[in-house]
């Protein structure tokens, strides 16, 4: 089998590079803004609160969350909304 071999211009090379890091600073701004978190430890550690907790407001239908199958899956913006609103608080 031959080697291919292929020269590439070092400014392609940057353009290249500058326009990966701006595709990926756009998924993650979009998915920071956004995106669904899943699981307990990622939904607590969201909100700063104990597993225990999260599955505790599950348990009392307190906190936004959804489940796929059995995984806890929540909107960092229902989260958010929830939070302002006071959601965390115990009563």
């Amino acid at each position: 089998m031959a080697a291919l071999r292929v020269e590439v211009d070092e400014e392609l090379i940057e353009q290249i590079a500058r326009r990966a890091a701006e595709l990926i600073g756009e998924r993650s701004e979009s998915e920071s803004k956004d995106g669904w978190l899943r699981g307990a430890d990622r939904i607590a550690a969201y909100i700063d609160a104990p597993r225990s907790r999260v599955y505790a407001l599950v348990s009392a239908r307190r906190i936004p969350v959804h489940h796929d199958g059995s995984a806890l899956i929540a909107r960092r913006s229902e989260l958010d909304r929830w939070l302002v609103q006071g959601g965390g608080l115990r009563t």
